[in-house]
């Protein structure tokens, strides 16, 4: 063989070789929709058999072995196939993403050739739909957020507001009518320190928020009594139970509990705030509100539940975001930063616990959190 003729047949080979090695399949259909070449990696992406890829063969065999394998969904073999070769006898230039059925994103880009028949590339972008579809769904989120951001700062500033106006209003007329009755005088004080604690709690979430955010948040781990602790705490919200005639009922376990590993103030803190949750949405004079303690095999279970119009399926996992409030069907919005649950999450998740709310509204809803045992 001359030099020249041996160079052009290895430079040939060498092109042939590495399109087998490329990272794209790649087909070629002459102008009667037979095949001319393609590589190895086109039969892996599409899931053809070997023979699939013999010279010669008709696209139209390839078509109809998508379609009894199901490829394009339900329909008539032939009339499935007949729509695709119609499609292709077109050969207009095309480039669209195909779902495999195994979950492979393919990106199918097809080029007319100037004598006939077409040349057709196939990429699987199957992590960049993941990485574009998981981008797009942070920035929704951090879109939603920021909604909710600039609703939480409207409310707040309301909210700190109303009470700050009451609690000046009242001061006033104390004030000026230095003569008003001893029962006035009392009711009046009465709604001003209510207000200066609804003020209290509200800057409290906040500075907890902030510290939990920052990481500055104050620890302090030791072995606690579940028992104990849910009693003391169940104890102090009694006589606002009471006065709202809210009934509350305490399951404890029948033996001792293994000693479980916490900070008091934070355990504390988030077993007050179910309770006040459930109170809140517990109807006045009917309400029945049940906690219990549950000793699993590595970790203690603490459940609050009341019999409040509960909280919509899709709401689940939003109420423990910051900025969110509980809020279920046919309520209207309740007052409070939206912060308590976001920080409840916080706290459980730094002790190595879960949070969670099962409800089906109008049966209530029931908020239970875990804390390991201590080691």
């Amino acid at each position: 063989m001359p030099p020249a003729k041996a160079e052009e047949t290895s430079r040939v080979d060498l092109i042939v070789g590495g399109l087998e090695y490329l990272a794209q399949g790649f087909s070629i259909f002459d102008s009667e929709l037979r095949l001319v070449a393609c590589n190895r990696r086109f039969l892996e992406l599409l899931g053809f058999p070997e023979e699939m890829g013999s010279i010669g063969r008709p696209l139209a065999d390839l078509f109809r072995f998508n379609a009894e394998r199901g490829d394009y969904g339900a329909g008539d073999i032939e009339e499935l196939v007949k729509e695709r070769i119609a499609l292709a006898r077109k050969a207009e230039a095309h480039c669209f993403e195909r779902v495999r059925p195994n979950g492979t994103v393919l990106e199918v880009r097809g080029t007319p050739l100037p004598n006939g028949g077409f040349v057709t590339t196939y990429s699987d972008v199957t992590e960049r739909k993941t990485w574009e579809d998981s981008l797009q769904a942070a920035k929704q989120k951090a879109e939603a957020a920021n909604q909710a951001k600039s609703a939480f700062l409207n409310m707040v500033t309301h909210d700190l507001r109303t009470p700050l106006t009451s609690i000046r209003s009242f001061a006033e007329i104390l004030s000026d009518n230095a003569g008003i009755d001893a029962e006035q005088r009392q009711e009046f004080l009465g709604i001003i320190n209510s207000e200066c604690l609804r003020l209290v709690r509200m800057l409290n979430d906040l500075l907890d928020f902030a510290k939990i955010e920052a990481g500055r948040m104050d620890w302090s781990i030791e072995e606690l009594d579940g028992a104990e602790l849910l009693q003391s705490a169940a104890t102090s919200m009694t006589p606002m139970f009471a006065e709202k005639q809210v009934a509350l009922e305490l399951t404890l376990p029948a033996q001792a509990a293994p000693r479980i590993a916490g900070d008091r103030d934070r355990l504390t803190q988030v077993i007050i705030n179910l309770l006040s949750n459930a109170w809140k949405f517990a109807p006045a004079n009917s309400g029945h509100v049940r906690v219990r303690l549950d000793c699993l095999a590595s970790e203690a279970r603490i459940s609050v539940a009341d019999n409040g119009p509960g909280i919509p399926a899709e709401k689940h996992e939003e109420v423990f975001e910051e900025f969110r409030q509980v809020v279920g069907a046919n309520t209207t919005h309740p007052a409070g930063t939206g912060l308590g649950l976001a920080i409840c999450r916080r706290i459980v998740d730094h002790l190595g616990g879960r949070i969670w709310v099962e409800s089906a509204p109008p049966d209530g809803a029931t908020f239970s959190f875990t804390v390991p045992y201590s080691r």
